[in-house]
């Protein structure tokens, strides 16, 4: 508002600063913008890194997908692996599967913080100290939180095939479409869960719209390299 008197021509108090960012949407907004409109999310992700509460939400999905399987399937789980291992199954089996449950359940929501930790580290450090990106752990822990809220709702989306196949730890994966295979490359492929890649393809998105001098194609190259180099070492442990 201009001072009577005063020639120097002023901005209105009342209007926007066109320096400050863009408000961030409310979170069940942002929910929605992860399958609908993930570029528009990311920009306004990259001034405001908010983390908590879309991580919380995907470690709460991840634990109603775990408590959703009966009890009885995650007995029959625990007794085939003990039956392949050449084990005896002991008579009190049938409480396993409900011990199972509740110990993934409660299980799950923790294991989603500390892995939302340990791969934002490493990305962050890829893009930041090896690539030279100004990237920070802030922004890519926010864009993960909200990602991974694609396989956090696909495994609660897949919960009536776990169960008609008798298995808890069932995904849908590139496994899925080439059956049959055994030993290292089964486990490898098993392990490439679509949902995961569809999220971390999106990270790769997220990143280059927080560095506008990183390419869409090598930061999505980098991401998805990251997690399929985990399953990588996973399948080794399991062939």
């Amino acid at each position: 508002m201009a001072i009577p008197g005063d020639p120097t021509p002023r901005a209105d108090l009342d209007a926007p600063d066109a320096a400050s960012p863009e408000r961030l949407p409310a979170f069940p907004l942002r929910v929605v913008q992860v399958f609908v409109s993930p570029l528009q999310l990311f920009d306004r992700l990259k001034e405001n890194p908010a983390w908590f509460w879309a991580l919380l939400l995907g470690g709460v999905l991840t634990s109603v997908a775990v408590a959703a399987v009966p009890p009885e399937v995650w007995t029959e789980m625990v007794r085939a692996q003990l039956l392949e291992a050449g084990q005896e199954v002991p008579p009190e089996m049938a409480g396993a599967g409900n011990i199972y449950r509740i110990g993934g359940a409660v299980a799950s929501p923790i294991f989603w913080f500390v892995a939302a930790a340990i791969f934002c580290g490493i990305v962050t450090g890829v893009f930041a100290f090896v690539l030279g990106d100004r990237v920070g752990f802030r922004q890519v822990l926010s864009a993960y939180g909200h990602v991974m809220l694609i396989p956090a709702l696909g495994s609660l989306l897949i919960v009536p095939l776990r169960i008609a196949r008798r298995d808890p730890q069932l995904v849908l994966s590139v496994g899925t479409f080439v059956p049959g295979l055994e030993g290292y490359l089964g486990a490898f492929l098993n392990g490439l869960d679509l949902f995961s890649l569809w999220a971390y393809m999106l990270l790769g998105l997220a990143i280059s719209r927080f560095e506008p001098r990183r390419s869409a194609a090598v930061a999505c190259t980098v991401t998805v390299g990251v997690l399929v180099a985990f399953v990588g070492v996973v399948a080794i442990f399991q062939a």
